[in-house]
C-alpha cells in the first residue's frame, strides 16, 4: 500500500505536491517526484514525509508533467529506496502502489535476467525495454500486463512527453484520475482530488488512460481485464474515511462493520471507544446499533505516524509515542474497545495494559476485520504468517494474549456485507485471486527487510 499521484498541465510538480500531501496516510517512509525538463527526466525524492523528502527548491516551476509517489515498503530494503523509480535507460520513470509477485520471472523473460531485489526497479525497466520495441506507453503497457502478475495501480511517463496511468486486470488497488480540458490529474484515492477541488472518476480494473498532450487523452482497456478482487484492507484500514473505491465510501463501509461487530455482542458495558484513527468509524456504527455512548479513551499523536506501515526496527518505537489514554473517560469504567483489525497484537495488547493502568474497570475488545491468519503478497507489509497473531493461536490464546476481558472479531461474511464489492481476502483466508505458493513468496517478500 503505497500512494501515487501525476498531474498532467501547468504547474506540474506543485500539484502533485499537493496531492502527494492529501495521500501521506499511505506510506511514510519515502516520498519523490519525477518530471520532465528540458527533454529528459528528473527525480527528487528521500526517507520520510513528503515535506522532509522533497526539496521543493529542486523541483521544476515551469514542467508539465510530473508523477509522484509515497513509500509504505512492501517489497525491496526499508529506507534508502523510493519512488517513482527511472529505468536503466533513464527514458521512463514510473511510480506504483502494489507487488508485482513475478518481477524476477518476468524480468528473465524480457531482459534475460533475474537478479532484482526490488520489483518496483524491474518494472520500470521491463517496461522500458517494451516501450523501446512498441514505441508508445500504452502498447508497452498492455504487453507488460501479459507478463507481470500481481497488484499494481500505476502512473509512468516518457522523456517524450508521454504519460500512462493504469490499473491491473483485477482492479486490487484503488485510483481515481480528473481529466480537463487542459490537465489530467491523477491520485491514489478519490479524497485527495476532492480536497483540491477536482470532480473525479475511478479508473476501471484493466484499464488505461494515455496522453500526450495535456487534455488530450484516451481511455482504453489493457486487454486483460479479470475476475474483479478489490482488496478489503483498504476498506477496513488504508483508505481515508472521505475516500471512494468502486463506488463504497470508506466511513460508511466501516460503520456497517461495526453494526455487525454489535449483532453478535451482549456484552454490558459504560460506553464504546475507538482506538484512534482507523477504528473510529467502526466504533459509532457499533455504538449506533447498539444505542450506546461514544467516547474517546485514547489520544493518538497524529505527528508520530503509522505504526503498523513503520520499518519492524521503529514500529515499537513509534507504537510507545503513539498512543496516551485519557484517564478521566476510563477509570471504573466498563469498556468496548472497537479496532479496524488485529494484525501481530502488539498494538492492542499495549493499549490495554495503558487502559488497564489507567483504571479501567473491563475491556472488551471487538475487531471490524476478521482473523488475519495469511500474508499479503499484494501491497501490506505482513508477508509471513509467523508475524500474525492469528496465524497459531485460537481467539481464546489470543484474548490471554492481549490480556481483554473478552474478544469478538467480524467474519469474512460480515465484510464482504459490509462492502457489497468482490473482495480479496486472501490474507482472512488463505485463498488468493491469483495463484500463489505461500512459502516462496513469503522468502522472496521478506528477504531483507527484518
Amino acid at each position: 500500500m503505497c500512494g501515487i499521484s501525476a498531474w498532467f498541465g501547468k504547474n506540474a510538480c506543485e500539484r502533485v505536491y499537493e496531492i502527494l500531501l492529501e495521500i501521506q496516510h499511505r506510506g511514510h517512509d519515502a516520498a519523490g517526484i519525477a518530471f520532465l525538463e528540458n527533454g529528459g527526466l528528473k527525480v527528487v525524492g528521500g526517507n520520510g514525509f513528503v515535506w522532509n523528502a522533497i526539496d521543493i527548491s529542486k523541483l521544476s516551476s515551469h514542467s508539465h508533467l510530473a508523477i509522484g509517489h509515497v513509500r509504505y515498503s512492501t517489497s525491496g530494503s526499508y529506507g534508502g529506496a523510493y519512488q517513482p523509480v527511472l529505468g536503466s535507460k533513464k527514458i521512463i520513470a514510473l511510480a506504483f502502489n502494489g507487488n508485482i509477485i513475478n518481477f524476477n520471472e518476468a524480468a528473465n523473460l524480457v531482459l534475460g535476467k533475474k537478479s532484482y531485489l526490488w520489483d518496483a526497479k524491474a518494472f520500470v525497466d521491463i517496461l522500458e525495454k517494451l516501450y523501446m520495441e512498441h514505441g508508445n506507453l500504452a502498447d508497452a503497457m498492455k504487453e507488460a500486463s501479459y507478463i507481470l502478475e500481481g497488484s499494481y495501480s500505476l502512473v509512468a511517463v516518457s522523456s517524450k512527453g508521454e504519460i500512462i496511468v493504469a490499473r491491473d486486470p483485477r482492479g486490487i488497488r484503488p485510483l481515481a484520475y480528473s481529466l480537463g480540458e487542459e490537465f489530467l490529474a491523477v491520485a491514489s484515492e478519490t479524497a485527495a482530488l476532492s480536497t483540491i477541488g477536482l470532480e473525479w472518476k475511478e479508473l476501471g480494473r484493466g484499464q488505461l488512460i494515455y496522453c500526450q498532450e495535456p487534455g488530450s487523452c484516451s481511455k482504453e482497456s489493457l486487454g486483460r481485464v479479470l475476475k474483479p478482487a478489490y482488496c478489503a484492507f483498504e476498506y477496513i484500514y488504508f483508505l481515508r474515511p472521505d475516500s471512494f473505491f468502486e463506488g463504497v465510501n470508506a466511513h460508511e463501509a466501516r460503520k456497517r462493520m461495526g453494526a455487525k461487530l454489535a449483532e453478535k455482542d451482549y456484552v454490558e458495558a459504560d460506553l464504546v471507544a475507538p482506538v484512534p484513527d482507523s477504528g473510529r468509524s467502526a466504533a459509532i456504527g457499533y455504538a449506533i446499533r447498539r444505542g450506546m455512548p461514544l467516547d474517546e479513551v485514547i489520544y493518538r499523536n497524529r505527528f508520530s505516524g503509522r505504526a503498523f506501515i513503520s520499518a519492524p526496527s521503529i514500529r515499537r518505537k513509534v507504537l510507545l509515542k503513539k498512543f496516551q489514554v485519557i484517564k478521566e473517560s476510563v477509570r471504573g469504567k466498563r469498556i468496548i474497545l472497537v479496532d479496524d483489525s488485529i494484525v501481530r497484537g502488539d498494538t492492542s495488547r499495549h493499549l490495554v495494559k495503558l487502559l488497564r493502568e489507567a483504571g479501567a474497570k473491563e475491556i472488551h475488545l471487538r475487531s471490524a476485520a476478521p482473523p488475519i491468519i495469511s500474508p499479503c503478497f499484494f501491497g501490506i507489509d505482513m508477508p509471513t504468517r509467523r508475524e500474525l497473531i492469528a496465524y497459531s493461536r485460537s481467539i481464546e490464546e489470543i484474548r490471554k494474549y492481549i490480556g481483554v476481558d473478552t474478544l469478538i472479531y467480524n467474519t469474512v461474511k460480515d465484510i464482504e456485507e459490509s462492502v457489497g464489492r468482490p473482495l480479496c481476502l486472501g490474507c482472512f483466508t488463505s485463498i488468493y485471486p491469483i495463484k500463489v505458493r505461500i512459502d516462496k513468496l513469503e522468502l522472496l517478500f521478506s528477504k531483507g527487510r527484518r
